[in-house]
């Protein structure tokens, strides 16, 4: 495991995510966003365990039971779930505090500002583009 070239995103990442939605949770205790949160633990969990079952695996060989042929497919299944789950968490979750807290009114700011940027970026990126085709 330890020559993975992956293995920060497929362990450590998911495993930071996991104890910010858990600090999520403590925030949002009285709250339904809970839920969310911890299905997205659970998504992550299912991503980590499924990601132990395969580089545990030797390469070429058969699984032992034909079940576990779907693993693969469980563990992007479950890392793709995640990840949208953490973006709309981590949004909830700011959205909720800017209520009450000026802090997350700037992050709001701040994002609100990267994305028109990174609009604008996309937008001359693709104009330049089509601008370099050579029709004739």
């Amino acid at each position: 495991m330890a020559d993975d070239s992956f293995i920060v995103g497929r362990l450590y990442a998911p495993l930071a995510m996991i104890a910010l939605l858990g600090i999520m949770i403590y925030f949002h205790r009285h709250k339904s966003f809970k839920y969310l949160y911890m299905f997205n633990i659970f998504c992550y969990m299912v991503a980590i365990f499924s990601y132990f079952i395969l580089i545990n695996h030797p390469v070429g060989e058969k699984f032992p039971n034909p079940l576990m042929a779907a693993i693969p497919f469980v563990w992007v299944i479950a890392i793709f779930e995640a990840c949208l789950l953490s973006i709309l968490s981590v949004s909830f979750f700011v959205f909720e505090e800017a209520q009450r807290h000026l802090w997350a009114k700037i992050v709001i700011g701040i994002a609100a500002v990267s994305l028109v940027l990174c609009g604008i970026g996309i937008a001359a990126w693709v104009v330049l583009g089509i601008l370099s085709l050579n029709s004739g």
